[in-house]
């Protein structure tokens, strides 16, 4: 019952937010429409039917019950009114249309003045500096209450690339810099590297060894479409801990148990679950596990198995169009059958374990995963274990066109039969705390690389598929909210800014359409045809329409899954001793 409040309690809080942003905008529009002499029908937090509305002065105030905008009716600015999806009061329902105010709106319309084209432009203009200036004093409110930041650093946990320049990182490494561009956290690695993907860029990194620190120059890989460096992945865990124990023949005799955290192999520190079978499976040798449990430390003797590899989770069936997987079967529901795959041409079947790739030892699906994208199109050959058979297999990867990475088309697992606990994100205070203008200059620097990216969509491979529309911002506000308030107060500043910046696009269905227009109407000296205007106002309000729809697909396809595993994490808050 607690959690099911915690939700609700999360939602309210996140619509409340999302409404104040909708409504600081709105107000921007109605406030300067009233300075400016203007005839205000309606102010709208919502869209569609009415939830709750009074009228007052002539002006219709209203709630309505979708939660994903808002809007002023402004009857003197056509595009405006069309703006703001043209609502007609007479029928939204009981108390749309107050008694008294029965006159005809046509008629209505015809009596009022001409407006200005300034005043156009002043009233366009008012709503997206509405949210600068609101993501200005919620900058302002987070200077005073502290900003948090994910406390992952750039410490590399799992180095997944046999290209000559990777051979010099090890895991435990720190990114320090990227083409001389210091990177403290991932995100910032990801902006620094959006610029050159697809190309090697020059790397710098730290490692702490006896005492001293040692500064490692190479150059890396980016990959298209992948937003991040090639072959190498972050720390994982602070702590490594085994939640499940899958397979417990070898493993529980050992002396593996359930809540055990790894703590060093041979000697090294575990950086992360691939690092950790990485360690476990590079040769034969037997391995000293150094463990711990209820603070109580164990040493486990481990001797690698030939079927301590990656098992094959799962292979679509082509006339089916089903995958079988290792735990559960997925029907996929495809009408007409699945395309052949490389692993069905190559002869893979489900609870093969693949042994070895082009003669080198595979330790982990993440393994295999990068040597699959480092080899491309080429045939590789895999050593499969099936059964007491070993097998010789040639596979060829086939490329993706949806988003230009090879796949074999198999569902994998770790074979080491370890399930780990989820990783506990943490955040710590950003100290000293970054300035109003400072945090709005993060935001900004943030949003133009994304549109540099998306204007350079076929070298980057980000795309439309990668934004959010109110799914995908509800779902990440609602995961700050949960964790903490300064969090949420953070995306909100992020959330404002990137309204602006989108209602002030010249698209005539938008703000800065608005002006756009206004502008033209100035410099002609006349008005602009109110049926270009509707024309115009129409096509792109379809467009518009059809791309929400098209972002919001891929938010509820890819990314829901990924916010509720996301919102059910543990969050824990490392808070400065000043705090």
């Amino acid at each position: 019952m607690t959690g099911i409040l915690d939700v609700i309690w999360v939602l309210a809080v996140v619509v409340l937010m999302f409404g104040a942003a909708i409504f600081v905008h709105e107000f921007g529009h109605y406030w300067v429409a009233l300075k400016r002499g203007l005839k205000v029908e309606e102010f709208a937090i919502g869209f569609g039917p009415i939830l709750w509305s009074r009228e007052k002065d002539g002006i219709l105030y209203s709630i309505r019950w979708i939660p994903a905008g808002g809007f002023v009716k402004l009857p003197q600015m056509l595009t405006s009114e069309a703006l703001e999806g043209k609502p007609k009061i007479e029928d939204e329902g009981e108390g749309s249309d107050p008694e008294g105010s029965g006159e005809d709106e046509e008629e209505e319309q015809e009596e009022l003045p001409p407006v200005s084209p300034w005043s156009k432009i002043l009233v366009a203009f008012a709503g997206p500096f509405m949210n600068i200036v609101f993501a200005f004093v919620i900058a302002l409110v987070l200077w005073a209450v502290g900003v948090l930041k994910p406390a992952s650093t750039t410490t590399i946990g799992y180095v997944g690339s046999s290209e000559e320049g990777y051979a010099k990182v090890r895991p435990g490494d720190k990114l320090a810099k990227i083409d001389g561009q210091e990177v403290s956290t991932w995100q910032k690695v990801i902006f620094a590297v959006i610029r050159h993907e697809g190309e090697k860029v020059p790397a710098t990194f730290s490692r702490v060894s006896g005492g001293k620190t040692e500064i490692i120059e190479t150059e890396l890989s980016t990959g298209k479409g992948a937003r991040r460096i090639k072959g190498l992945h972050l720390s994982t865990a602070e702590k490594l801990i085994i939640a499940k124990i899958e397979t417990k023949g070898y493993l529980s005799e050992i002396g593996f148990k359930e809540g055990d955290e790894i703590l060093k192999v041979n000697g090294h520190a575990v950086y992360g679950q691939h690092h950790f079978l990485q360690l476990l499976l590079t040769d034969s040798m037997e391995k000293k596990i150094l463990v711990s449990n209820d603070g109580r430390e164990r040493r486990l003797d481990f001797l690698p198995t030939d079927d301590s590899s990656v098992k094959v989770m799962g292979v679509p069936k082509p006339m089916l169009g089903t995958w079988e997987s290792f735990w559960v079967s997925i029907g996929l529901k495809e009408e007409k059958p699945l395309p052949a795959t490389a692993a069905m041409e190559a002869g893979i079947e489900k609870d093969d374990l693949i042994l070895e790739m082009n003669g080198e030892r595979i330790t982990s699906s993440r393994h295999l995963i990068d040597r699959i994208r480092e080899n491309g199109e080429e045939t590789a050959a895999l050593l499969v274990a099936r059964g007491d058979e070993r097998l010789d297999l040639k596979v060829t990867p086939k490329m993706d066109t949806a988003d230009g990475q090879v796949r074999v088309g198999i569902a994998l697992g770790d074979e080491a039969g370890i399930v780990f606990r989820p990783t506990q994100t943490v955040y710590q205070p950003v100290e000293p705390t970054p300035g109003p203008l400072v945090q709005m200059k993060e935001v900004w620097d943030m949003i133009t690389l994304t549109v540099s990216a998306l204007t350079r969509s076929s070298e980057t491979g980000v795309g439309a598929k990668d934004l959010s529309g109110p799914v995908g911002i509800f779902g990440m506000l609602s995961i700050q909210v949960k964790t903490d308030y300064r969090l949420a107060l953070s995306f909100l500043v992020l959330l404002n800014i990137n309204l602006a910046i989108l209602n002030l696009l010249p698209v005539p269905v938008l703000d800065g359409g608005h002006i756009v227009m206004s502008i033209i109407e100035k410099i002609r000296d006349k008005p602009i045809s109110l049926r270009v205007q509707e024309y115009a106002t129409t096509v792109f309000a379809v467009m518009l329409l059809s791309f929400m729809l098209y972002v919001t697909f891929f938010d509820i396809k890819e990314r829901v899954p990924i916010f509720k595993e996301l919102f059910n994490r543990e969050a824990t808050i490392q808070e400065s001793p000043s705090k």
